[in-house]
Order: structure tokens, then C-alpha cells, then sequence
């Protein structure tokens, strides 16, 4: 039995023996008027005592679902020059370089400048070039008022200077102009590509 049980029996008790102890000297009206008092006193003090409340439990909290933000990545554009790897019916003794080329990349001009272009191109493969090989203009913008140029038979080892008048695009950016040197043939004997010279400047 908790404390609060042993208040109200103890309380309880004590109002029955009043009860009974006036009952003997009290007349009827008295005792029924004193036996709502003392009810009404028990009434009052049941309302007094604070009731008993159960003890709170611990209720584990929801674990945090882990967010894992997102992350959004932007792609640059890109401009993937050829490779010098002859495609078609290849002759692989037949590829060349460019030792020297101008305007540096990403040299600035004005819309409608006017520039020179020169490459170098150097046989560096075992064989000598033959008759119809061409360095011929392939994809960009086209800044000169030449499409092809034909070349010399080169010995290997052998170079040749290729000088260009170009006027730069009236498009701002960057802006690239594919070339290649081109062996002699067709696509179904011996047609094949042997360097890719090319010229990227920034227009501003």
C-alpha cells in the first residue's frame, strides 16, 4: 500500500469513530448533519492529494535518416583534335608532323583581324611522299580562301613551310580550323592521313 492509500484509510478510521463517538450524545438530526460533513470533508481531501501518475518511459528517438546531398557537375565543352594515326587503308610508313606552327594557340584577335598561318611539316615516316598529296582543309571555321594545298614529294626527315593569309571569324570565342595532310589514292586502295596541322585562336 503506497503513502497515499495509508492517508485516506487513516482518515477514514478517524471519521468513523466521530461518527460513532456523537452518535451517542447527538440527536438524529445532528448525526445525519454530521455524517454529511465528514463526508464531504473525505470528498474535499480524496480531491486534495495529487493522484499517482506512472512513471515516464524512455522512448527511444527515431534515428536521423542520413541525406546524402546531391551534387550536380556541369559539363565543359571540349574540342578533341584528330590523332596523327592514319585511318582508311592506312600505309604506315607514310605520317608526318608539324614542327612549327603560328599563331600560338589561343592568340587573341578582333573579328575580322588579318593573320598569317604557317606550319611546318615534317616527313617522319620511311617513306617518301608520293605525287598527289595534299594538306587539305577539314572542319572549323575556314579563315583562309584555300582548301588544299599540294605538297612536295618529301624525303623522311624532309620539311615543308606552309604559309597561309587567314582573317579571324567574326564569331567571339575560341574557334579551331582542322586541316590534314592527305596521301595520295581512294578510300578503297590507299588513300591515308597522316598528321592533322590545325590553328585555335581566341576571338574577342
Amino acid at each position: 500500500m503506497n503513502q497515499h492509500s495509508k492517508r485516506i484509510l487513516s482518515f477514514l478510521v478517524a471519521a468513523t469513530f466521530l461518527i460513532i463517538a456523537c452518535g451517542f450524545g447527538q440527536s438524529e438530526n445532528n448525526s445525519e448533519q454530521f455524517e454529511n460533513l465528514v463526508v464531504t470533508s473525505v470528498a474535499e481531501t480524496l480531491t486534495a492529494f495529487p493522484t499517482s501518475t506512472p512513471a515516464p518511459t524512455d522512448t527511444p528517438s527515431p534515428t536521423p535518416t542520413e541525406v546524402i546531398p546531391t551534387i550536380q557537375f556541369t559539363a565543359m565543352p571540349t574540342f578533341v583534335l584528330p590523332t596523327s594515326t592514319p585511318v582508311g587503308s592506312a600505309k604506315t610508313d607514310y605520317v608526318c608532323n608539324v614542327a612549327d606552327q603560328k599563331p600560338f594557340d589561343d592568340t587573341e584577335f578582333r573579328p575580322g583581324d588579318s593573320f598569317d598561318i604557317k606550319w611546318t611539316i615534317v616527313n617522319t615516316g620511311t617513306k617518301k611522299w608520293e605525287d598527289e598529296t595534299y594538306l587539305e582543309y577539314q572542319d572549323g571555321p575556314e579563315m583562309t580562301d584555300k582548301t588544299q594545298i599540294e605538297l612536295p614529294n618529301l624525303k623522311p626527315g624532309g620539311k615543308y613551310d606552309v604559309v597561309l593569309d587567314a582573317t579571324a571569324p567574326s564569331e567571339a570565342g575560341m574557334q579551331v580550323m582542322v586541316w590534314a595532310v592527305v596521301g595520295p589514292g581512294t578510300i578503297k586502295d590507299s588513300v591515308y592521313w597522316m598528321c592533322y596541322p590545325y590553328i585555335r585562336i581566341i576571338v574577342k
